[in-house]
């Protein structure tokens, strides 16, 4: 006497298990573009103040809160430095003359790591970053979701059709 068995799939269940593949790379590409640093939010005027008491203060070894000693942007951004101390002061290329307002567009992608009169180590680190979407997902998710997915219906399907002896 010969047992059969079979796994019979109904159809929605195939599709479901064609979705798995899409579903898992699509959540691999999320993890990793948020893992990566993603930034979703749209371009923004950011001030920084270079408080009162600064040159002192540097001079002395103590951070400023106000300017963090690295920052992130994203392309787009206007990043202005007021200057409210009573010394002038140095970011990189920029002249920051007490009592007065630079303003600096970012404009494209990149990193830097600039001189700075604002903190004891004398150095103060930009980055700025491309605007992302989570629509980017999408690629890998088709190109690669969407064949794996099929990969496993196609597996599941041929391994039901098989008889055990």
């Amino acid at each position: 006497m010969t047992d059969h068995w079979r796994l019979r799939l109904p159809h929605w269940k195939g599709f479901l298990i064609f979705l798995i593949g899409p579903a898992f790379v699509g959540a691999i590409s999320v993890l990793a573009w948020w893992m990566f640093g993603g930034v979703l939010r749209p371009p923004q005027h950011i001030e920084m103040v270079i408080p009162a008491g600064t040159a002192e203060r540097v001079a002395a070894g103590e951070a400023v809160p106000s300017i963090p000693a690295k920052s992130r942007f994203v392309v787009g951004d206007v990043l202005v430095f007021r200057n409210d101390d009573a010394a002038n002061h140095q970011i990189g290329p920029f002249w920051i003359p007490a009592g007065t307002t630079v303003t600096v567009p970012l404009e494209q992608v990149s990193t830097f790591s600039y001189l700075c009169t604002v903190h004891p180590s004398g150095y103060i680190g930009l980055e700025v970053q491309s605007r992302d979407s989570l629509l980017r997902t999408l690629f890998p998710t088709l190109v690669l979701g969407v064949p794996l997915g099929g990969l496993l219906a196609f597996v599941i399907r041929f391994v039901s059709r098989l008889d055990t002896t």
